[in-house]
């Protein structure tokens, strides 16, 4: 698949999932039993908690970027593109947690693989139960595909840069894919979901956003005022959340620090010993 094949398939399975997730809301709505909304703690420590995990589900909104090179008038569409799918996203996640939590409680959403279908079930319509779970399909299909098309590009992206081995920069000389990178970067994932535990995947991988968030968020408070999209309100915002929400998992979920963190060193080593290699090669 090239990048407008993936778009166009990408494009068909999100308007089915939003079908689906339309249905789940207005079809839960009045079936909510508003007692599962008590007792309501906004400022017990499980919110933050909550709020470490939902970021993984908002680390691929990046990949709008990394494939900005096969956006046409990527300047304008990119930026546009990242705003109004974070939006549309958020409001949808809102609305979709409210109903799922007034449908059976937080605490059956908590102990179920399969929370949306667990939280339909309360509605006693096998049906409508089946719809869900048949969602639930097409959400992990549009993720992976659009996990695959973006870490496949920023790879091929690292090793045209020298950063990564050159035979992920390898094109398909029929489709001009980097065919090797989205074969290697699916093996990786299929790895990853078969023989480890999920919750502690994506704590590690939470952990490395938020790690490269803060940085970003930094990097943007050095920016000259005329070089600014934004007031420098936002990227303070950006980089507190990012500490308070990375120190909280120091205190409850210690693993995931100290494998991110092993992660980020050993890929610092390997940084480092490629650019002074290549710094010798250039000398020479």
């Amino acid at each position: 698949f090239g990048a407008q094949k993936s778009a166009r398939l990408n494009t068909i399975l999100v308007i089915a999932k939003l079908l689906i997730l339309g249905f789940f809301v207005l079809f839960g709505a009045i079936n909510v039993n508003m007692a599962n909304f008590t007792p309501f703690e906004p400022f017990n420590p499980g919110v933050l908690y909550g709020a470490y995990f939902i970021f993984f589900a908002y680390t691929g909104f990046a990949r709008a970027a990394v494939i900005g090179e096969e956006v046409k008038d990527a300047k304008r569409n990119v930026p546009k593109a990242l705003l109004l799918s974070l939006t549309i996203s958020t409001i949808i996640y809102v609305l979709v947690g409210i109903v799922a939590v007034g449908l059976v409680g937080s605490t059956e959403l908590a102990s179920s693989n399969s929370p949306l279908a667990k939280a339909m079930g309360a509605t006693e319509n096998p049906i409508a139960v089946q719809v869900v779970s048949f969602g639930g399909l097409l959400a992990t299909a549009s993720v992976l595909l659009t996990a695959i098309l973006g870490v496949s590009r920023m790879a091929y992206s690292m090793s045209r840069r020298g950063d990564l081995p050159q035979i992920l920069a390898k094109l398909n000389p029929r489709f001009c894919t980097p065919h090797y990178s989205i074969w290697i970067v699916g093996i990786l994932m299929a790895v990853l979901v078969l023989f480890f535990n999920l919750t502690g995947v994506v704590a590690v991988s939470t952990f490395g956003a938020l790690f490269y968030y803060a940085f970003t968020n930094l990097a943007a408070l050095k920016l000259k005022t005329d070089k600014r999209r934004y007031h420098r309100l936002v990227p303070i915002v950006g980089l507190a959340t990012c500490i308070v929400l990375l120190v909280f998992i120091l205190l409850v979920a210690t693993q995931a620090w100290i494998i991110g963190s092993v992660c980020l060193i050993v890929a610092a080593v390997y940084y480092a010993i490629k650019r002074y290699a290549t710094k010798q090669t250039t000398e020479k």
